[in-house]
């Protein structure tokens, strides 16, 4: 049997069945694969990679997405964000002496922030949006 990779269109269907059935799905990899088995057919086999797949989850508000991370190196300098590859938007504070410093970076697509100690994601739950 060999490997297909499907269009958005049929991703985004398959993904709202899911998301109808289970209400909260508590891993990436666990969205992957019950999307997979939705895909498939006698005929083909589908394939996702995760990250396609969570991309087109957030573009087309599927779901609610929850980032479990870990601290990372406070040295990385991120441009963009980690969780769907926008850019990162820098908020700022003023100083005592009238300048500006970053205290952290948000991210206006998918919710992730993180300060000066730098958050890298580890772990995606995903809740079906009310």
């Amino acid at each position: 049997m060999t490997y297909h990779i499907p269009s958005d269109e049929r991703v985004i269907k398959s993904a709202k069945k899911i998301f109808k059935k289970y209400r909260t799905i508590s891993s990436q990899r666990k969205l992957k694969e019950l999307v997979e088995k939705e895909l498939k057919t006698k005929e083909k086999q589908f394939h996702v990679s995760e990250h396609r797949l969570r991309n087109i989850v957030l573009k087309n508000g599927l779901a609610d997405i929850e980032i479990h991370s870990r601290e990372g190196d406070p040295d990385k300098i991120l441009s963009r964000c980690p969780v769907c590859n926008n850019a990162l938007k820098r908020v700022k504070n003023l100083t005592i002496w009238g300048g500006e410093v970053t205290i952290e970076f948000r991210c206006p697509n998918c919710g992730y922030w993180t300060g000066k100690k730098k958050r890298i994601p580890t772990l995606y739950v995903f809740h079906l949006k009310k």
